[in-house]
């Protein structure tokens, strides 16, 4: 641990990362990963402090396929990538107020996986909805005109001539080396930059790839920076040290090993104009199976936490004259999480941590940026893998089992438990998709449904 120092307010990170983003995000959408800003904060105010005891006002319900893809919300319209059976994936757009199905655009996909199902959220703005499937397919779609204007895979598009033969692998080292998909499928949400959208292969010669948003064509591809054999961490747009960069994680080697006998995973900053490798640093602990997004905590720093015994970390970040230099701030393993994001909010980091991943601070859990924990919902209230995000000086969790809704005012006195209800049947469990929160509308689904909540009181409504 260290002693704190002053940090930026939160209202700069949002700014700045507006205008990294690429997207033209209108007021109040959710258009990717982690909302307009990637940071899992939104900028809806007015919103309810308690709830009907039979929970929010459900404004609509949709049947969706097995899965854990969330949605993206743009311009009263919600996208989601779903599938169908074990043949297709299938770009659905819906009406925000009514949940009715506007246009599906499917397409060919057989297949399944462990944890079956969908898996991304789409990346929407203006123009264009950007989708990657979880067998590899990257589509760009006219989001007015409802058609696919190209495709790449990111799978077949990078095998390589006497790796990736016809012929059966003779050794292991010859079956690591061919091009594949991860364990659990391409999980990560497509990033876009400027006039590029870039995704992340990840095979043993190309780390990162950026394509023109208007035809596909690569305008730079990074060099190795991990495998995609466990690492399911979307690429992570911020800017250090007043430079833009792409922050990816990403194991290096066997991925059979064991969580303890795993070696540390890559951490690479790529720049996103050029693919030009910038720095690279490792975690100080094993990290097998990358998931969860960095944050980035102030101009030169970057908070990184993972399950199977990483923990969670800082790293400072140093450039002077082309030189780029990296540094540990801290690191501990108390707080660990799995699947979702952390997120940086009026100087504190919130985590949702597990003692399954060995953590010992458990639940939705309050750090500062020195790392010092300041309060913490477990042992009593620990939410599996469900999703959170933080709206209006509240945190929405959802239980990762229980389909249970859970609503905190948050303050450094501790978290105010304002309302819960059981929204999702959760009959299957696995309630692991990201939600979305937009114009008062909360976008959540569990392997069967997907709701809309109605979060802000009606009262306020114009």
């Amino acid at each position: 641990m260290r002693a704190s120092r002053p940090h930026q307010s939160y209202s700069i990170f949002v700014s700045l990362a507006l205008g990294l983003s690429g997207l033209s995000a209108r007021a109040g959408d959710w258009p990717r990963l982690g909302g307009p800003d990637a940071t899992w904060v939104s900028s809806e105010t007015n919103l309810a402090r308690s709830w009907p005891i039979e929970g929010p006002r459900v404004l609509w319900t949709v049947d969706v396929a097995e899965g854990f893809a969330g949605a993206a919300i743009y311009g009263g319209q919600v996208f989601l990538l779903d599938r169908l059976g074990n043949q297709q994936d299938v770009l659905r757009c819906l009406a925000l107020n009514t949940g009715r199905e506007l246009w599906r655009l499917p397409y060919d996909a057989p297949g399944s996986l462990p944890y079956n199902g969908s898996r991304n959220v789409p990346t929407v703005e203006d123009q264009y909805v950007f989708t990657v499937g979880p067998f590899g397919h990257l589509h760009c779609v006219d989001r007015k005109r409802h058609k696919t204007l190209w495709t790449r895979h990111l799978v077949e598009d990078f095998k390589e001539a006497g790796v990736d033969t016809q012929q059966a692998p003779t050794n292991r080292q010859e079956s690591l080396a061919r091009a594949q998909l991860p364990m659990w499928g391409m999980t990560q949400a497509p990033l876009l930059y400027r006039d590029t959208v870039i995704v992340a292969p990840q095979t043993h010669k190309t780390g990162l790839v950026a394509y023109e948003k208007s035809t596909g064509k690569i305008r730079w591809n990074s060099g190795y920076i991990g495998r995609n054999w466990y690492s399911h961490v979307s690429p992570y747009l911020t800017t250090l040290c007043g430079v833009d960069q792409v922050i990816m994680l990403a194991q290096p080697s066997d991925p059979e090993k064991s969580p303890a006998d795993a070696p540390p995973a890559i951490i690479s900053s790529i720049h996103p104009g050029t693919g030009q490798i910038l720095w690279t640093n490792q975690t100080p602990a094993p990290d097998k199976i990358p998931i969860a997004e960095p944050v980035r905590i102030a101009n030169d720093e970057l908070f990184i936490t993972g399950g199977y015994g990483l923990g969670c970390l800082v790293l400072q970040v140093s450039h002077s004259t082309a030189k780029w230099e990296t540094r540990l701030v801290f690191h501990t393993r108390t707080v660990a999480a799995h699947i979702h994001s952390p997120v940086f909010y009026r100087d504190r980091i919130y985590v949702t941590s597990f003692k399954e991943h060995r953590g010992t601070h458990t639940g939705l859990v309050c750090l500062r940026p020195d790392g010092e924990p300041v309060w913490q919902t477990g042992p009593e209230l620990e939410f599996d893998s469900g999703a959170f995000l933080i709206a209006d000086g509240m945190a929405f969790v959802m239980h990762g089992k229980t389909g249970e809704l859970n609503l905190f005012e948050l303050s450094d006195s501790g978290p105010k438990l304002m309302a819960k209800s059981t929204v999702l049947n959760a009959r299957d469990g696995k309630v692991w998709a990201p939600m979305a929160l937009s114009d008062g509308r909360l976008i959540v689904r569990d392997q069967h449904e997907m709701k809309c909540l109605e979060v802000r009181p009606r009262a306020m409504r114009p």
